[in-house]
């Protein structure tokens, strides 16, 4: 049987530009167009995944009569993403972010995708419930289907679903999906703080007695940290990397990740490389900066002193 990652995506496409002044309430802020680049944190994520030679797939929802809609199918072909469970709508509209760079600050303003609810046929349903990840955003989920059935089938089939928990927790419903659903979690150290306040008790606690199998914490220079059922596992992040553009650090994580482990790492290994494509994803402009092949990473890795 395949083994494959199935990424539910939100495809975006994008937008870069570059400003003299930092934009703060009320300002005007002129800026220079830089450029346009596929994105998304779950197209990221499939992207960096396929960089290292596994199977993935895309659920999407594309408008017909969006212009960016080719260029994002271009893009995917060329990130070697399975794109054959994408589907058309004319009632879509594609999601877009203006990224204005300025020094070392960045805005982001995010334009939601505009979608209607998939339909449920077996088409859809063998694709989610044959998966060995499927990942994605709780509010993509909650864009994505009517409830959360179809995902719980497919964990039922022996999916793993894994979800990044990035939220600042003032909708209740996004920690509900969270405990409902997740095998496994990568969030940012920041928002775990956030995932706290509106839990019971600690939130990998409650992951891993729900069944889950992981957590994952990121705390940028200060290294990760990954929450297992029997141990707890430390990732020292890599020191004197020439930052260029720190978008998609976070998805090159989380798709190294999953990409170790659907290629037979182990959970120490995975964590360790997914901490080097991190920290690799910094070195290279645009969202899918952390597109590298396993042995681009291992002499990455080499060139700055990391223990493997």
């Amino acid at each position: 049987m395949e083994k494959y990652l199935l990424s539910i995506l939100g495809s975006s496409v994008d937008y870069y530009l570059d400003s003299d002044t930092y934009p703060e309430e009320g300002d005007f802020s002129h800026s220079r167009y830089i450029g346009s680049y596929a994105g998304g944190c779950p197209l990221n994520v499939g992207a960096v995944a396929a960089s290292k030679n596994v199977s993935v797939k895309a659920l999407d929802m594309l408008g017909v009569h969006d212009k960016t809609t080719d260029f994002l199918l271009e893009k995917m072909h060329e990130f070697r993403i399975d794109t054959e469970y994408i589907r058309f709508d004319a009632d879509t509209s594609n999601g877009k972010v203006v990224i204005i760079l300025t020094g070392d600050k960045r805005t982001m303003h995010v334009i939601d995708p505009v979608r209607p609810y998939y339909q449920i046929d077996e088409r859809l349903r063998s694709v989610l419930n044959g998966a060995t990840y499927i990942y994605s955003l709780m509010h993509m989920i909650n864009r994505s289907f009517k409830d959360t059935g179809p995902l719980l089938e497919a964990k039922a089939h022996g999916a793993k679903v894994i979800l990044d928990g990035s939220s600042k927790y003032d909708d209740p419903s996004r920690a509900r999906i969270l405990y409902d659903l997740a095998d496994g979690l990568f969030i940012n150290s920041t928002d775990y703080e956030r995932l706290k306040h509106v839990s019971p008790k600690d939130p990998a606690e409650i992951i891993l007695e729900n069944g889950g199998n992981f957590v994952a914490v990121t705390d940028g220079s200060n290294g990760s940290h990954l929450y297992l059922k029997d141990r707890q596992l430390y990732a020292e992040a890599l020191h004197n990397v020439d930052i260029i553009d720190s978008t998609g650090a976070g998805d090159a994580f989380a798709g190294c990740f999953i990409a170790s482990l659907l290629s037979g790492y182990d959970y120490e290994k995975a964590l360790k490389m997914a901490t080097i494509n991190g920290a690799y994803a910094c070195t290279v402009f645009g969202g899918q900066g952390g597109i590298a092949s396993f042995d681009e990473l291992i002499r990455f890795a080499r060139e700055h002193d990391y223990d493997l």
